[in-house]
């Protein structure tokens, strides 16, 4: 999901994650593959112009993201959430406006902190919610 969001495949990210949020059966873990996969609908929703919907997805993705730890499965939260913002920032400045641009400049690249999968790193496998 991560390789392809950064190749900007917003929807093809967005069904990697769907299909591991399908599969996960840590609350916490359920949460924040829900809320990526609500970042890159907000970019897909930005690539076809439709602003509306563009912003309606990102505060739900704020939203969904609230409550997990700052740093989780090696993603800063924040930062994700702040990139996402300045990606769909053309959306957010009129809040009139139906149809929006992309401006492929303000995309980004998601880089994680540490690697969630290797071993004795995986800080978050164990806790539950």
């Amino acid at each position: 999901g991560i390789r392809l969001f950064s190749e900007q495949e917003f929807f093809a990210a967005h069904d990697a994650w769907e299909e591991l949020w399908s599969q996960v059966q840590n609350r916490r873990r359920e949460r924040f593959y829900r809320a990526l996969i609500r970042s890159a609908v907000c970019l897909v929703l930005l690539q076809s112009g439709r602003a509306i919907g563009t912003r309606q997805v990102f505060v739900d993705c704020v939203e969904t993201f609230s409550g997990l730890p700052p740093v989780f499965m090696g993603l800063d939260i924040a930062r994700h959430i702040e990139q996402v913002r300045y990606a769909i920032e053309p959306a957010l400045e009129d809040f009139s406006a139906v149809v929006v641009k992309i401006d492929p400049a303000r995309l980004f690249n998601i880089e994680l902190k540490y690697d969630p999968f290797e071993k004795g790193v995986n800080r978050e496998e164990f806790v539950e919610c």
